[in-house]
């Protein structure tokens, strides 16, 4: 069972903007806490990018509701990096966290309150206790995320606990309520930016697409909104297919599949190692595709280092709405995101799109909370965030739009080489690296099972403080 809950787990994250690249340690504590402040809060600049005032100093009073004293505001962080299958799992969440806490604390924290960080171990199977923890103590949570999370959902919302999620995976938690996303996993709509490139690039494919994926619910769900958003703009599929979640020790038959099938173009929903192996084995039976679509968690160097010249096509598309790491500089906000972390967390898991995911969330909260002032709720709070219907992280992504949960209609590409990732240039971009617009989201019609509302857990917003 161990062994296929470790894959299953593998498999679920090709749902969220994953790991780039790890390093440091990925110690953790089941329910450890981290405040750290500087002593100068003057000779920094509280601003992030396009973002203003993020953090400041005040002089602040009360304890207006849970978690919110007059010197602090507690927030958890979930994360899985206690998971003995995979020690270390989403700790780029927790440094995130760390590092967060300790650059805003650095200028003041909010409206004077500190930010005090209760790291929440979920250590995949334990998320509902660690979900019943955080309503204890907390004001609300930012910028974790937990791989099993329908397992916690339903306890946050009874608590009435609001979330600024860094990623949902679970259709359960995607659609819940009291949840804003700073870059929105819609169930009801699809990014098909990347799709409507291969339609144009790769005309004569149109009808020999196939699909790949692993064989576990919720990746077979992303799948067959992909299939179904396929279908709807005129693409035919030749071939649909899944690979057990126990593993595969040769992905000849897959490869071999593929090619008697026809197939030009593959739509996977995976994992970069895999990805790797599989076009290894394509490379072995001399068999070139003309394009793989994948989602953000492949922009990893597990893809280019296990794939190697199986990449020298360059036929590996991943879809992204973040600015690329490799362009970070000092005057962009990647950029001043990487020196937060050599700053704070030297050590820490930062060249992650799920590390820029998590801070867009905890941006997102500190503007949303600044703007309550002293008498910080989670209902001001909650309300504020929910109000944001333009976002960009301070320039970390392509515009998003918190407020609706609403896919994004921006988005940009990368092309896996043996020697790194490549930003493509010939998408049409018309804001920045992006290319924008409605066409690029398209409205799902099939039924893939709903969010947990308050109703269904005998709760009113119009309870919560």
């Amino acid at each position: 069972m161990r062994r296929f809950r470790w894959f299953a787990l593998v498999l679920v994250l090709a749902l969220v903007a994953a790991a780039c690249g790890r390093s440091g340690s990925s110690s953790s504590g089941t329910n450890s806490t981290t405040s750290t402040s500087g002593a100068d809060t003057t000779a920094k600049s509280p601003n992030f990018g396009d973002l203003q005032d993020v953090c400041q100093p005040g002089k602040p009073s009360g304890s207006p509701t849970q978690g919110v004293t007059p010197t602090e505001i507690r927030v958890a962080t979930f994360a899985d990096p206690g998971f003995a299958g995979r020690p270390g799992l989403n700790q780029e969440l927790f440094d995130t966290a760390d590092v967060f806490a300790a650059w805003c604390n650095d200028r003041g924290g909010i409206n004077g309150r500190k930010i005090v960080v209760d790291k929440k171990d979920s250590a995949l199977t334990n998320t509902k206790a660690r979900m019943t923890e955080a309503c204890a103590q907390d004001f609300t949570m930012v910028g974790g995320g937990s791989v099993f999370d329908q397992d916690g959902v339903e306890t946050r919302l009874k608590c009435l606990l609001p979330d600024i999620a860094g990623y949902v995976v679970s259709t359960q938690a995607r659609g819940a309520d009291l949840l804003v996303q700073p870059l929105p996993n819609s169930i009801k709509s699809l990014g098909v930016g990347a799709m409507n490139y291969m339609a144009t690039k790769f005309a004569q494919d149109k009808d020999h697409l196939g699909v790949l994926t692993g064989d576990i619910s919720t990746t077979k769900i992303v799948a067959d909104q992909d299939a179904e958003a396929a279908k709807a703009a005129g693409w035919k599929i030749v071939y649909n297919d899944q690979y057990p979640a126990a593993g595969v020790t040769d992905w000849t038959p897959y490869a071999q599949g593929i090619k008697s099938a026809g197939v030009k173009g593959l739509i996977w929903v995976g994992e970069p190692e895999n990805l790797a192996a599989l076009m290894k084995s394509l490379k072995n039976i001399s068999y070139k595709l003309d394009f793989v679509r994948t989602d953000a968690n492949h922009y990893d160097q597990k893809l280019i280092s296990i794939a190697g010249d199986a990449l020298s096509d360059r036929n590996v598309f991943v879809q992204s709405s973040f600015y690329p790491l490799e362009k970070a500089n000092k005057s962009n906000a990647t950029g001043q995101y990487l020196d937060a972390f050599k700053q704070y967390k030297p050590d820490g898991k930062s060249n992650t799109y799920l590390g820029l995911q998590a801070w867009s969330a905890w941006l997102l909260f500190a503007k949303a909370a600044k703007a309550c002032g002293n008498d910080l709720t989670r209902t001001c709070m909650f309300d504020n965030a929910k109000k944001v219907t333009s976002w960009t992280g301070g320039g970390l992504h392509a515009t998003t739009d918190p407020g609706a949960g609403t896919s994004s209609d921006c988005y940009a590409l990368e092309q896996a080489t043996p020697g790194g990732f490549k930003l493509v240039t010939d998408n049409k971009p018309n804001d920045g690296i992006f290319n924008c617009t409605p066409k690029n989201v398209y409205t799902l019609k099939g039924d893939y099972g709903k969010g947990v509302t308050l109703q269904d857990v005998g709760q009113n917003i119009s309870n919560m403080k």
